[in-house]
């Protein structure tokens, strides 16, 4: 009996562990691979720790490679209306640009400048700072393709790309007025 005490103590503790790192790392969160070599465990029971973890206020959510700590959706409209009050918006030329991105992706900065006629320099140059697209370098092109990041995904809720709303329908447009709303509450005032 006292083998099976010590071993729920060890998984609280780790799991206590776990929730500090995933604190400490903040908005990136932190990778499978990382917190699996911290703690010092085979990938089960990292899996096993983030599957068991329960808690009123956070919660700890697996995007792609990367594990994330958030809050319940509960306190989501206390925090939202906090980050929103000191958050300055995108320009319009960052969201057009971002759009053109997720819905396109991956894509040339020539690409946006084609559908955009403008440059988008400015605004690609915004958006990768902020962290949500990044630059793939494709073997044999010169020009990188963007695309849209973890980061983007999980600052939107959005599971995958394929969430993303479309114009299918009235409802689906009330969705996309939606996003691109949120989307205007991102930190920014560049182009």
């Amino acid at each position: 009996m006292d083998n099976f005490d010590s071993t729920i103590q060890s998984i609280d503790k780790m799991q206590n562990i776990l929730l500090s790192l995933l604190f400490v790392a903040g908005d990136e969160g932190l990778q499978f691979s990382t917190i699996k070599d911290v703690l010092d465990v085979d990938q089960h029971i990292v899996q096993e720790l983030i599957s068991s973890f329960n808690s009123e206020v956070f919660q700890i959510h697996h995007y792609g490679d990367q594990i994330l700590l958030t809050l319940t959706n509960e306190y989501s409209p206390y925090i939202k209306e906090l980050i929103i009050s000191k958050e300055k918006k995108l320009s319009q030329q960052a969201l057009e640009t971002l759009a053109i991105i997720a819905y396109n992706q991956p894509v040339t900065r020539n690409d946006i400048e084609n559908l955009r006629q403008v440059n988008s320099d400015g605004a690609v140059n915004t958006l990768y700072a902020l962290g949500l697209i990044d630059k793939l370098e494709v073997e044999g092109e010169r020009s990188q393709q963007l695309i849209t990041t973890e980061f983007f995904l999980n600052k939107f809720g959005l599971k995958s790309i394929a969430d993303l709303p479309t114009m299918n329908d009235a409802k689906e447009r009330e969705e996309l007025e939606m996003f691109f709303n949120e989307l205007e509450g991102t930190d920014s005032n560049e182009s």
